[in-house]
């Protein structure tokens, strides 16, 4: 499955992307994401982003496997790889992001890393049961998530059921809205009162759209509140092939059901400028 997305903020184009997801018969999957500055914001900063993951789409939660990432065309480098094992990190490595006070972050400890998933992951929906993908139960979980730096928590509580009715080539069909809540854990300076009202506060959503009969869900729309505005990331184009991970199809075959879905993932986590 390949989609195209792109991001405004506060009305204006600020990034493009595209990710391929793949999904194996037994519920392995990878993911690729690229993603680009574009619009009003490329005369700012001319950055991109790469991330890839691969894990199994377990009922529940997906457990993650691997997780990179690099953000390229800023004044340091920024990449995290890690590996999983039983749901809990094996190994990460990341780089030092500069910052005034380093010491006053929240320690991570080997607890913090235990349970967890990585940032993609975290936008990948696993329903045991295919009926149950435009239930509530799509969106009342908390996710443990933990991108190489910091530790947080994504609690999802069921919004609305909704109708999208997109352009050609595109999504249209029944889907699920969440409304997130942000909860940092570790790895970040403490906030302010001020920061915290915000953090609370916040206007942070998943829209989440069927795929297909696999009983799995992923993103069409993120909604963020920035205090620069409104962050809104959308898929807009769809493309499904019939081949699946591991199998011996033909590469072009098409798969010939109803339209699929997929969207961005871990550039769809608004960044923590508290890190």
């Amino acid at each position: 499955m390949e989609a195209t997305y792109y991001a405004t903020l506060g009305g204006f184009s600020i990034a493009s992307g595209n990710l391929t997801f793949m999904l194996g018969d037994s519920g392995e999957y990878r993911a690729a994401l690229g993603a680009q500055v574009s619009g009003f914001a490329a005369l700012i900063a001319n950055r991109s982003a790469e991330a890839s993951a691969s894990g199994r789409a377990v009922p529940g939660s997906p457990s993650s496997r691997s997780y990179s990432m690099a953000i390229n065309g800023g004044p340091i480098a920024n990449e995290v790889n890690m590996t999983f094992s039983g749901g809990s990190v094996a190994s990460v490595r990341a780089t030092e992001l500069r910052s005034s006070n380093p010491d006053a972050r929240i320690p991570v400890t080997a607890a913090h890393k235990q349970g967890v998933i990585d940032p993609l992951a975290a936008f990948v929906v696993t329903m045991g049961n295919p009926k149950d993908v435009l239930t509530p139960k799509v969106c009342n979980r908390t996710l443990r998530v933990f991108d190489g730096r910091v530790r947080y928590d994504l609690r999802l509580v069921y919004g609305a059921k909704t109708d999208i009715q997109g352009q050609p080539g595109s999504y249209s069909g029944p889907a699920i809205i969440c409304a997130v809540n942000y909860r940092p854990i570790a790895g970040f300076r403490p906030l302010t009162p001020e920061q915290e009202k915000y953090e609370r506060n916040i206007e942070f959503s998943i829209t989440f759209v069927p795929v297909g009969t696999t009983g799995v869900m992923l993103p069409y729309r993120v909604n963020i509140g920035t205090p620069a505005g409104l962050l809104v990331v959308s898929a807009s184009r769809f493309e499904v092939k019939g081949t699946r991970l591991g199998s011996t199809a033909g590469q072009g075959e098409t798969a010939a059901a109803a339209p699929e879905a997929v969207a961005s993932g871990a550039p769809l986590l608004r960044s923590n400028d508290n890190r």
